[in-house]
């Protein structure tokens, strides 16, 4: 495995040992003397160089299979040091942001907890919102985050999930249609968490209407007839930060939702798409992994 790079490595004693040899046959073949003599002594010298050619090569090989384990360990130790650094750069960003949005509902509360009781409840939900969004970033980015997967129903996680928004679509007069329902082996909790996100920004963004959820084993569709996205906007859209112009509610929204819903639902090996059209709306489609 190693011979290659042995000779590269010793070719400059092996050279000279074999020109050596080849001075003494030229000097016995001009002197003509006994070439007995000759061979005795040069296979008892091959010997000698092969003995210390094999314990040579072992002890090169040895250095060279330590050398690559060294730089095998120092690779992936570069590799998580790495993937640490980023992962804490975008946790300060996160926390950066996120802070700055406490702030705004909180100042929200403090206006209106005398008067306008419909507010203070919208202000608060959201307040709860990015509570759990950041609590379930930091849980999913946690390696010992455990997944249970099992069989679940679709149509039931979908129901809670609109359950918790029921208020808000109450309040927007929003109509919610459900078609459709599957049974698929994947986790539950995490499943929901991903699909929150979106039907989060599907009421935040969406006036008049409704949103239309269609339910198959092979994908979860999910279209509202929201604002929509700008066509620029889609391909960023799953990046950590990024938060699309049109419809924004705040310069310095965190953009968080989408982009934990595309860490959930890589980890669940699922996937997501989005297609959306300005003014007609959005279509969120999540396709379930075939188990």
């Amino acid at each position: 495995m190693y011979w290659g790079k042995y000779l590269k490595r010793q070719f400059g004693l092996f050279f000279t040992l074999i020109l050596g040899m080849s001075l003494f046959l030229c000097t016995f073949m001009l002197w003509q003397l006994p070439m007995t003599s000759l061979l005795n002594a040069s296979l008892l010298f091959l010997l000698m160089i092969i003995i210390y050619a094999v314990i040579d090569y072992q002890k090169f090989r040895h250095e060279q299979r330590y050398m690559a384990e060294l730089q095998s360990e120092n690779e992936q130790i570069r590799t998580k040091l790495a993937t640490q650094m980023q992962q804490d750069k975008n946790f300060m960003d996160i926390m950066r942001v996120w802070t700055h949005q406490m702030k705004v509902p909180l100042a929200s509360l403090d206006l209106v907890a005398q008067t306008q009781l419909p507010e203070l409840q919208k202000q608060t939900f959201e307040l709860e919102n990015y509570l759990t969004i950041l609590l379930e970033y930091l849980r999913v980015q946690n390696t010992m985050t455990d997944f249970r997967f099992e069989l679940v129903n679709v149509r039931e996680l979908v129901n809670t999930v609109i359950k918790k928004y029921a208020a808000q679509f109450i309040h927007k007069n929003l109509k919610v249609t459900i078609v459709g329902e599957a049974m698929i082996k994947t986790d539950a909790k995490w499943l929901a968490v991903a699909v929150e996100q979106i039907i989060n920004n599907a009421v935040k963004y969406t006036e008049t209407g409704g949103v239309k959820i269609e339910i198959t084993d092979r994908q979860l569709r999910m279209i509202d007839s929201g604002i929509g996205i700008l066509a620029s906007d889609l391909p960023r859209l799953f990046s950590h930060g990024f938060t699309g112009y049109n419809g924004r509610l705040d310069k310095n929204s965190s953009g968080l939702g989408l982009y934990l819903a595309k860490l959930v639902l890589d980890k669940l090996s699922c996937h997501i798409a989005v297609t959306s059209e300005i003014d007609v709306g959005t279509t969120v489609v999540i396709g379930f992994s075939q188990q």
